[in-house]
């Protein structure tokens, strides 16, 4: 028996509400069915990936004893994104939230944002790209009019292109015109041992 278009979607939504609502074990589990699906399908993909972004603020997975099962559906999940504006928000989130994990999940996250820099070398941008400065001000752009045009028309670019880590939508959260100022946290010397 085939699933129709219709029946299948009102699964998804009955899944999402489970990653919502149940512990986060139960939620992993459903975000992995719910990848298989978007994959496959196409259906829910863009849901699907903004539901894995919230996931990463969950205070459940500082808890969850499925640290491994997660990493490896964020990699899966990343990996096969054609959207390299959501990856980099993935990438700036991740690197936000691993200063509350354990060791073995911030090894984890620093390997899974490595192993994403050989399938989309544009995350390397990130770390040598310079990202707007907000105290210069906005930058105007204007056209110069053509003829029977009365005045020029003006473009800026300003505040509207800073990162801004509480969208919901990675691809709105303009992770891509920022850069990876997470990582210096890495290098300090409280993470010294000696």
């Amino acid at each position: 028996m085939e699933l129709t278009f219709s029946s299948l979607e009102k699964h998804m939504d009955t899944l999402f509400r489970i990653t919502h609502s149940s512990n986060f074990n139960t939620s992993i589990q459903a975000l992995m069915l719910i990848e298989q699906l978007s994959t496959t399908k196409h259906l829910a993909v863009d849901r699907f990936y903004r539901t894995l972004y919230e996931s990463l603020l969950d205070p459940r997975l500082i808890t969850s004893s499925k640290h491994a099962l997660y990493l490896n559906l964020l990699f899966r999940a990343l990996r096969s994104d054609l959207n390299i504006k959501r990856v980099k928000a993935f990438a700036k989130r991740l690197l936000q939230i691993i200063t509350l994990h354990q060791p073995p999940f911030v090894c984890g996250v620093l390997y899974l944002i490595r192993e994403l820099e050989g399938t989309f070398p544009g995350l390397k941008t990130l770390f040598t790209e310079p990202e707007f400065d907000d105290e210069e001000g906005e930058e105007v752009i204007r056209d110069v009019p053509e003829e029977g045009d009365e005045a020029p028309v003006e473009k800026t670019k300003g505040v509207s292109e800073l990162y801004d880590g509480r969208k919901r939508d990675p691809e709105h959260s303009n992770a891509d015109k920022s850069c990876l100022w997470e990582c210096v946290s890495l290098q300090e010397s409280k993470y010294d041992t000696s």
